[in-house]
């Protein structure tokens, strides 16, 4: 093999890794999921201002609600990558920063006299949720399949 072979083979690998992230991103931040996602979030979030004996029941639903998410993404999944340290301590941090911005939302839609915070604090983090995430996906998605150079990748 020459050398222009061995750097062809190498950028091809690099490109189909790319096109496989891209696709893994495309399909975990699609409307569907992000949806389920959300209804989960906020179902979770908002339980906190139902009485005693509701608040726990709503465990049960959203288990079940997140298995079926779960069940249906691996199941449909066109990429299956491997979660990766990185991709556990961003999760990890994106949900300590979620359930962070979520007490701060509802302590202060609580002191502003809103009768139910907890619902308003999680629909507010639910749709700015969703958005940024559609968003950012868009964002990941067009910068892998765009290649080091600035032109588009096949």
């Amino acid at each position: 093999m020459t050398f222009h072979e061995v750097q062809d083979t190498l950028d091809d690998v690099r490109r189909r890794s790319a096109q496989a992230r891209a696709e893994h991103v495309r399909h975990g931040l699609s409307w569907p999921y992000l949806l389920a996602e959300a209804l989960l979030v906020f179902t979770a979030f908002a339980s906190y201002d139902l009485p005693n004996p509701w608040g726990g029941a709503v465990l049960l639903p959203s288990l079940l609600l997140a298995m079926g998410t779960i069940a249906v993404y691996l199941r449909k999944a066109p990429v299956r990558m491997p979660l990766t340290y990185k991709g556990a301590l961003l999760g990890a941090a994106a949900g300590l920063v979620l359930v962070g911005l979520f007490r701060l939302l509802s302590d202060v839609a609580g002191a502003v006299g809103v009768p139910a915070p907890h619902v308003v604090a999680a629909a507010a983090l639910c749709v700015a949720g969703v958005l940024a995430a559609h968003r950012w996906g868009t964002v990941v998605v067009a910068r892998e399949l765009r290649g080091h150079d600035g032109s588009r990748r096949r």
